[in-house]
């Protein structure tokens, strides 16, 4: 999966952990480095690293006028 066309854009993952759990995170693609996805996790409010390989799916964030 390529993600290089999000860095510096917000999106939503879908991701397994390395014990098998799913989580689905909204973060800010920082950066991409040896298979490591370096990222700010919105709604941890904190810096996050994830393995390239364990993320399943990816949706850019868009935001709509009302």
């Amino acid at each position: 999966m390529s993600m290089d066309k999000y860095i510096g854009r917000m999106v939503v993952i879908v991701y397994v952990d390395k014990n098998g759990s799913f989580s689905k995170r909204t973060i800010r693609v920082l950066g991409i480095r040896s298979g490591t996805v370096r990222a700010y996790d919105a709604d941890k409010r904190q810096p996050r690293s994830f393995e390239l390989s364990r993320i399943l799916a990816v949706q850019l964030v868009t935001r709509h006028a009302s």
